[in-house]
């Protein structure tokens, strides 16, 4: 595999702290460039990231960005050098809910395609719950135009709602330009329920939960599925194969846990170890 690029999600909140760290924190590690998040650039203007990522040897091959910002940030994300604009998520409610969605990603799809920028839809588990005998993620693939909106599959949510990733590729072949390479140690049960760990739970300043004790040593022991790569129930070499055979651009890793105990040497293995895949 020849160039990874790292989504600036992994280590929620290190992006925030120190951009400039985590930038050269990446190129360190030999990724070929980020996938941004959350509409932060570091306080720089287009031009002014991408020649920073430049200076590095990296670029920006797209954004994470939440619905309701799109507008706002596609020529932003174009000038700085952007291939992809992608919807993180979106929650669906019903059958027809589905539906009304997959028209707004085609909607945002050709926002998109005029900004010169591609569409694509990043999946979680939720989008494999079934309304009417139908997947949510089935409804998108099978009502967006190809034209206007492509598919970044999560491997790791993909497999946590007990889907093979490698065979749900070779099911839709030639709809996933972008594949997130996250690992995971199993799929997920009624005790993962995260809205119940922080039921009760205030949020802070920076909108994030304020944690009691007990919530925090729950979570940080629910982020170790977030395992190393290789080890958990994800086969990679056969999803490769799978997404390379119908085209995929590029690879993403996001790493919700260091599980060295390092970011730097948790992405470098992960870098490392989707390197060394043939």
């Amino acid at each position: 595999m020849k160039d990874v690029y790292l989504i600036t999600a992994s280590f929620v909140g290190e992006i925030k702290r120190d951009f400039r760290g985590y930038v050269k924190m990446a190129a360190k590690a030999g990724y070929a460039g980020l996938e941004l998040f959350n509409c932060i650039y570091g306080g720089f203007g287009p031009q002014e990231l991408k020649n920073y990522l430049a200076s590095y040897g990296m670029t920006a091959i797209s954004a994470h960005v939440n619905v309701e910002d799109t507008d706002s940030q596609l020529s932003y994300l174009a000038e700085a050098g952007c291939r992809y604009v992608v919807c993180p998520m979106l929650r669906v409610e019903s059958r027809d809910d589905a539906y009304r969605k997959a028209e707004l990603l085609n909607a945002l799809g050709q926002k998109a395609k005029a900004a010169g920028l591609r569409y694509a839809y990043h999946n979680h588990d939720n989008d494999f719950d079934v309304y009417d005998g139908k997947t949510v993620i089935d409804i998108f693939l099978e009502n967006t135009d190809p034209k206007l909106v492509t598919f970044e599959l999560d491997a790791a949510w993909a497999w946590r709602a007990g889907v093979d990733a490698a065979d749900f590729v070779n099911r839709h072949a030639g709809r996933f330009d972008l594949i997130h390479v996250k690992e995971t140690s199993r799929v997920l049960g009624p005790e993962d329920d995260m809205h119940a760990l922080f039921a009760g739970a205030k949020r802070g300043p920076d909108g994030r939960f304020i944690l009691t004790p007990e919530m925090e040593a729950k979570f940080k022991e629910r982020q170790k599925i977030n395992c190393k790569l290789g080890d958990g129930i994800i086969n990679m070499p056969e999803l490769k194969k799978a997404a390379d055979a119908q085209g995929v651009k590029a690879y993403i890793v996001e790493r919700e846990y260091a599980y060295t105990g390092d970011n730097y040497t948790t992405i470098l293995a992960d870098r490392e170890y989707l390197s060394a895949l043939e």
